[in-house]
């Protein structure tokens, strides 16, 4: 029955505005001109990416608004993680129930995702599109799991109270899925491609075969922990989605930190 009630959350999951849909389509092939152009006849999207991209964690040193000079700051990857932030914008909920936070925090989950996403690819010199910019949609599981245990509150509750049992084990019980189960079946929603949605069955399942998608794997599910695991949102309850599973990253952990906790 919740398996149910997850297909219909993620069916009532709007479509992709035109004008955006076309915005990362031409940041695919690289042409951020047009799209800038085509981001520029959304106001929705628009008003979205000036209030996302001045926040601090962008570190543009004065506030911008211009759409093609923000497109040609950011460059077509970050440019592509905002574009997926703007897609997990249009499923958050007005006011958050289970989990002790709100949509600004959410945001900078989302940020902090990014900043440190994209110093992970540098430093392993992988540029690669579709996997820099999946990191922005991540949380949106995040959301689809709010929903769930939304309509279930009481009953998640009383469980909560009687076991020690971490959300992602009763969403698991639940409804036979993980977060990361569920964030696969969000991007087929979204259309993403098949290297995205193989990435995200590497991270989902551990798929270790020595490939570099099964080492992004790891840097992105210890990423995960790592944000989780902020005070903020160990709060939210949210670090209970992501374990830190020792015999995964070990092979990748020091060189992580290195990364993360570089002034």
């Amino acid at each position: 029955m919740i398996k149910e009630k997850i297909d219909e959350f993620i069916k009532k999951i709007p479509a992709l505005p035109k004008n955006v849909k076309d915005c990362a389509k031409y940041l695919e092939s690289g042409d951020l001109t047009k799209a800038a152009n085509s981001a520029s006849l959304d106001p929705a999207f628009v008003y979205y990416l000036v209030d996302m991209v001045n926040k601090p964690i962008f570190g543009f040193r004065n506030y911008v608004q211009d759409i093609h000079q923000i497109f040609g700051i950011l460059g077509v990857e970050r440019a592509s993680q905002v574009v997926n932030a703007y897609y997990t914008s249009l499923i958050l909920p007005k006011k958050w129930k289970v989990f002790k936070i709100n949509n600004a925090d959410f945001q900078l989950l989302q940020s902090s995702l990014m900043y440190n996403w994209n110093n992970i690819l540098k430093s392993l010199d992988y540029n690669k599109i579709h996997i820099a910019s999946i990191v922005s949609l991540l949380p949106a599981s995040l959301v689809v799991c709010e929903e769930i245990f939304e309509e279930n509150i009481e009953d998640v509750k009383i469980i909560k109270s009687y076991q020690d049992i971490s959300y992602n084990e009763l969403l698991y019980k639940m409804s036979g899925l993980k977060l990361f189960d569920i964030f696969e079946i969000i991007c087929k929603k979204w259309e993403l491609s098949e290297e995205s949605i193989k990435f995200i069955q590497y991270l989902s399942k551990k798929i270790e075969d020595g490939t570099i998608l099964s080492k992004l794997a790891k840097y992105l599910y210890l990423l995960m922990f790592y944000e989780l695991s902020k005070p903020k949102f160990i709060q939210a309850g949210l670090n209970d989605f992501i374990e830190f599973d020792i015999e995964f990253v070990q092979d990748i952990y020091p060189n992580f930190m290195n990364i993360v906790e570089e002034k």
